[in-house]
Parts: structure tokens; C-alpha cells; sequence
């Protein structure tokens, strides 16, 4: 894992899309065991495109929620 990293929550705009550069490094991340959970920052934005493969949070969740989530995960 890089730098004791065990996970990310990443908070993508509007319906949780990502700047085209941030997709190979996150994969790159998921790829050394890093758990990933793709949110959207609006209240009723869902999850489109690329970011729909990333996304291993529960649909519904913000950012902060989707920590706490990934936290539970880890344990």
C-alpha cells in the first residue's frame, strides 16, 4: 500500500465525474490495494461514466458518510 494509504474517498463534481488525469492515477492506487469509494458532492447526484467503475460505496452516500462507510470496511 502507498505511504500506509489503506483507502480514498474521492468526491467527484455534479454526477461524480473526474478530471480525465485523476482516472489513471486512482486506478493505479486500486491496483496496489487501496480501497476507493467515488461519491458525487451533490445530495441526489448519481455516478456516470468512468467513475461508475471506481465507485465501491453504497449508492446514495456523501462524502461524509462514505468515509465513515469505508472506515467499517477496513476494520
Amino acid at each position: 500500500m502507498a505511504a500506509g494509504i489503506q483507502g480514498l474517498v474521492v468526491a467527484g463534481t455534479g454526477n461524480g465525474t473526474l478530471h480525465a488525469s485523476l482516472m489513471p492515477a486512482l486506478a493505479k492506487a486500486r491496483a496496489s490495494g487501496v480501497a476507493l469509494c467515488l461519491v458525487s458532492r451533490c445530495a441526489e447526484g448519481q455516478l456516470v461514466g468512468e467513475g461508475q467503475a471506481l465507485a465501491s460505496a453504497p449508492p446514495g452516500l456523501n462524502a461524509f458518510k462514505a468515509r465513515i462507510s469505508l472506515l467499517l470496511d477496513l476494520l
